[in-house]
């Protein structure tokens, strides 16, 4: 398999957040700031808008008075202020150790992610990867026009794509449907049913393309 491009997930494919404080501490944080958790349905509700509301965000300021002016419509700068130092002080990413064995593959390779790129723009991923967030493709995996964006942008086929990610769903099929070839990385072999090619680490990637 040589492929002319091998586009990437980003989150659990090639990077993943280091762990500071529990998922429950981060909602005890938003309730000592004056949002209001009073069911599932309310966290549910909470985190489908953070999600959306990061990917039009340029930076975590910009997101934390998107947030709170939907669910604190009366919080003070200094709020704001104190839930952007909150997040950027817990919310860190950091690569795979296994990234390191790709990025020098002579193979094109381009990034395709629903996050907004301030989230990793520490990383230094664009000396590696031409990098396509939803300010290029204008829509979300996996709608496959995301996919679409960076065929045309890259002037390759489907066929002539391999796509790499940890998600089946939102990674994986969309690209299939297109026609690309897939790969499913699975470090902790928790996907039983796919029957398509899987790997436990990026280091597999050489095999799949004979080198």
């Amino acid at each position: 398999m040589k492929p002319k491009l091998i586009i990437f997930d980003l989150f659990g494919t090639l990077i993943f957040p280091l762990e500071k404080i529990k998922r429950e501490d981060f909602f005890a944080f938003y309730q000592s700031l004056g949002v209001q958790f009073k069911s599932k349905e309310d966290i549910n509700i909470f985190t489908s808008d953070f999600s959306q509301l990061m990917t039009e965000s340029d930076d975590w300021q910009s997101l934390s008075q998107k947030l709170l002016q939907k669910f604190v419509p009366d919080a003070q700068q200094k709020t704001i202020d104190d839930l952007a130092n909150f997040y950027k002080e817990n919310l860190v990413y950091r690569p795979f150790d296994d990234v390191k064995g790709i990025i020098n593959l002579s193979c094109p390779k381009a990034i395709l992610t629903n996050a907004a790129p301030f989230l990793f723009s520490n990383l230094g991923l664009e000396k590696y990867f031409e990098i396509f967030t939803p300010m290029e493709t204008k829509t979300l995996k996996p709608d496959p026009k995301a996919f679409l964006v960076v065929l045309n942008k890259l002037k390759v086929k489907p066929e002539e794509v391999l796509m790499v990610g940890d998600e089946v769903e939102r990674d994986l099929i969309p690209a299939q449907k297109l026609g690309m070839k897939t790969v499913l990385v699975d470090r902790e072999d928790k996907v039983k049913d796919y029957s398509g090619i899987k790997i436990n680490s990026l280091r597999e990637i050489k095999n799949i393309l004979g080198l």
